[in-house]
């Protein structure tokens, strides 16, 4: 691994100004836009003041990117593997892999950690990035989207305990959240660059973490969020994507 051995700590609009630098594109979806205005008169002086945050953090030489900023920039840009979560705490973080290089990002208001990690490990390091938090314990629920179109009967069903897998799900979806979580799958196709529709984690205060997802067809599967569950959900939207 030649990229950011060690954690550093960068200003969120000084890597968007470098991302712009750079010609990278659209920043990745965690980072966010640019929202800082910064009028052409003073647009040199500001540039030149990103650098020297920059070489302060060992991550450029004068006006020049070391290379291990660099290449954990490409990667992040460019990934032929990726996963980026939003909680609901206004955490954010994303692990990428490209070219056997790999580089987790996490975003915290106006600060961003990027570290390089091995990219073998990509799922279990992705799925331990998340809050710890018991598993639900209940069984794997799968709703058709025809029975989910379906689902006042459902709510009616909640009211006289009923058990089947829409009344569950529905019940579920009502319960009180502790937290909520947001994952995305994004994966190189050929030249192309796909990305899953959201998987939502819950952790529900009386009922344990679960996860959510819709599967081509608009089916709708809740499964206990389990380690196990999460990995094998995610893995199985990347070969999808083949």
């Amino acid at each position: 691994m030649a990229v950011l051995t060690t954690p550093v700590t960068v200003p969120r609009t000084v890597l968007l100004k470098v991302w712009e630098r750079e010609g990278l594109g659209e920043p990745p979806p965690v980072l966010g836009a640019d929202d800082v205005y910064v009028p052409l008169t003073v647009q040199r002086d500001y540039d030149q003041a990103c650098m020297q945050v920059l070489a302060g953090l060992g991550l450029a030489e004068g006006e020049t990117l070391t290379r291990e900023f660099r290449v954990a920039l490409r990667v992040i840009a460019a990934p032929s593997r990726e996963l980026y979560c939003w909680s609901g705490n206004g955490r954010r973080f994303s692990m990428s892999t490209a070219g056997g290089e790999a580089v987790a990002m996490q975003v915290q208001g106006d600060l961003v950690v990027l570290v390089g990690f091995d990219e073998r490990h990509l799922m279990r390091d992705f799925v331990a990035e998340l809050p710890q938090y018991r598993p639900a314990r209940g069984p794997a629920l799968h709703v058709t989207r025809a029975e989910f179109e379906q689902r006042d009967e459902a709510r009616e069903s909640i009211a006289v305990g009923g058990q089947d897998a829409m009344t569950q799900l529905a019940r579920l979806m009502k319960a009180e959240r502790e937290d909520s979580h947001q994952v995305y799958v994004g994966a190189m196709n050929g030249d192309r660059y796909q990305r899953s529709k959201p998987f939502t984690v819950y952790d529900l205060r009386d009922h344990g973490r679960v996860v959510t997802f819709t599967d081509g067809r608009g089916d709708i599967h809740c499964l206990p969020g389990t380690t196990d569950n999460l990995a094998s959900s995610f893995a199985a939207t990347w070969q999808a994507m083949r």
